[in-house]
């Protein structure tokens, strides 16, 4: 679209939704916002229904002498800023969870930059959703999306639906793995007192302070796209959900945040001892890679020789692509330390602060799913991750003979029948291992389903009712899909975001959404996401639409705890449990 100086100007109203808010046939594409920041250029969508805004910056590039510094306030743009695409994502090695190439699409082509250093470290951007309507102060929900601090990007987690409810929905990224956490003499900057982000950027809590940073952002401008900065929920699912406990308890998060959303949390917070080493580790298999050393005795001598100020100059001297490319060298290096006990970022200790009273203490609302193992289990898998991908993408859940793909293909026999029991105690002498499902659920997983659950009931959810009564949980059930991905998949980690968000099409699941399961599964994904829409409104779930009222976790012995949240082919099914 062509635009003159004087129909710019137009178009530049408070909330510049000038064609949006009137719905006005044929109006044209794309929405014009001017912030404080500069002029955006959105799009409208969804049939005139909602305005999108991608790629919004909300810090500075944390690039050259910015990396694993303390994220930087983003400064005004002059003209107009395309926000009609998504940025790019955070550098990381590429997975079924992570991006494709920049300007693919995710489809079955992803399998070809598993493995391979994909993203950006340009990738502190956000994205947002909002109704085409004259509203103001909507409630706000930001995402925080999971991938164990490694992978992930925004960009899968859309807010089309959501704002449907009257709601702004906003998905984030953050820096990843080694970018986002580090903890290493060689990186500490001076602290005399002179720059108040000497210590931020000393605590090595880059990704952290990312997120706080957008938040910040949002209560600064979310104004200016019709939102209420006195009404915000963060959201996250797995490490994002890990993202929004370290948000809760960090006193620089303060008044930035009125409600909690984690789905599936799991590892909360690493000691900076434990980054020191694994940065130390990083070390070794640079030298390695940059040839300056034949084997690990050898690079570890080379290193002795080397001052902080040559050991900065090397790590900022790598490439992005070299730094996470060199994680692949040494096991050790596949899970970076992430969220760091620093004592300023982070509490020394988070569990002491929750217990004490020492948080951020707002309604939280928790999920947690019935299989949540089942997505840590590629250890059990007979084929790789390209083949597993290429038999998702490539299955036709309406007709499964047509792509016939069996149970025997994926896991291993030494794990089938799937519904074998396990006999024993994990790791005693007594066990007997027992078939897939057990692995998953019980023992053999990297992080199966008990491990959430015991993490849940043994110290979030009771840390949280001492002070909080406005505390809700659900476990999450729905397993319909064509087998075998009804035994693979089931009611794993993560299965429930496509539900809440309205997301069928997500590429991470889509092959088990059949026409058959249709009328269950959209009728369950109507409960969750008016469930999570009035939530963000009021610190409550129940709504008008919900069979059954949705009662606070309690920790007392048969009290109320979650909320079953299942379905069939053709009807949601809900249950107040006390499991």
């Amino acid at each position: 679209m062509v635009t003159t100086k004087r129909s710019l100007r137009a178009l530049l109203q408070p909330l510049a939704l000038v064609c949006a808010t009137g719905l006005l046939t044929g109006c044209p594409h794309d929405i014009y916002l001017k912030t404080g920041l500069g002029v955006l250029r959105g799009t409208l969508q969804d049939n005139g229904k909602v305005v999108s805004w991608k790629g919004v910056p909300y810090a500075q590039a944390p690039v050259g002498d910015l990396r694993w510094q303390a994220p930087r306030p983003v400064q005004p743009w002059r003209g107009v800023h395309d926000a009609r695409d998504f940025g790019s994502a955070c550098t990381q090695i590429g997975s079924m969870y992570g991006p494709p190439a920049q300007g693919s699409v995710v489809d079955i082509n992803l399998r070809d930059v598993f493995d391979k250093p994909v993203g950006s470290e340009d990738c502190l951007f956000l994205n947002i959703w909002r109704p085409a309507s004259k509203k103001k102060n909507l409630p706000v929900v930001l995402f925080i999306h999971g991938g164990s601090h490694m992978v992930g990007t925004s960009s899968y987690y859309r807010g089309d639906r959501l704002a449907q409810e009257d709601m702004i929905f906003i998905s984030v990224n953050y820096r990843l793995n080694l970018f986002g956490w580090l903890n290493h003499p060689a990186l500490k900057v001076v602290d005399d007192g002179s720059d108040p982000q000497a210590p931020l950027t000393n605590s090595g809590n880059f990704a952290t302070l990312d997120l706080i940073q957008a938040l910040r952002f949002v209560q600064d401008h979310i104004d200016e796209f019709g939102g209420d900065p006195g009404n915000v929920t963060i959201m996250g699912q797995s490490a994002g959900a890990s993202s929004v406990f370290s948000l809760l308890v960090s006193p620089l998060a303060q008044g930035l945040f009125d409600k909690a959303v984690m789905l599936s949390p799991g590892l909360i917070n690493q000691s900076p001892e434990t980054s020191f080493n694994y940065a130390n580790g990083l070390l070794v298999a640079l030298t390695l890679q940059a040839g300056l050393a034949t084997d690990a005795d050898s690079a570890a001598l080379w290193l002795a020789t080397q001052t902080p100020e040559q050991l900065r100059e090397f790590l900022y001297s790598r490439t992005p692509q070299q730094l996470v490319t060199a994680t692949q060298l040494d096991p050790r290096l596949s899970l970076t330390p992430a969220i760091l006990r620093d004592g300023l970022v982070q509490p020394a200790d988070p569990n002491a602060a929750v217990a004490s009273g020492q948080f951020n203490n707002v309604p939280v609302l928790v999920g947690l799913t019935q299989e949540e193992g089942k997505l840590f289990t590629r250890p059990a898998f007979l084929i790789t991750s390209q083949e597993r991908w290429t038999l998702m993408q490539t299955f036709n859940p309406d007709d499964p003979a047509s792509t016939p793909t069996t149970l025997e293909q994926i896991v291993r026999p030494e794990l089938l029948p799937a519904d074998r029991p396990q006999q024993g105690t994990c790791g005693a002498e007594d066990f007997i291992v027992g078939g897939y499902n057990a692995y998953a659920n019980l023992c053999g997983s990297p992080f199966p389903t008990a491990l959430f659950r015991q993490f849940q009931d043994q110290a979030l959810l009771p840390l949280l009712a001492m002070h909080q009564p406005a505390l809700y949980a659900y476990h999450w059930g729905w397993n319909q899909q064509p087998e075998p991905w009804r035994t693979v998949y089931g009611a794993a980690h993560g299965s429930d975001v496509p539900f809440l968000l309205g997301l069928f099409d997500t590429p991470l699941f889509a092959h088990g959404y059949s026409q058959q399961n249709a009328p269950g599964r959209q009728a369950l994904s109507d409960h969750v996401l008016q469930a999570l829409a009035a939530f963000a409104k009021t610190g409550n779930p129940n709504h008008a639409d919900l069979p059954v009222a949705w009662l606070p976790w309690s920790p007392a012995p048969g009290a109320p705890k979650r909320l079953l949240l299942d379905a069939d082919d053709e009807h949601a099914l809900l249950d107040m449990s006390a499991q």
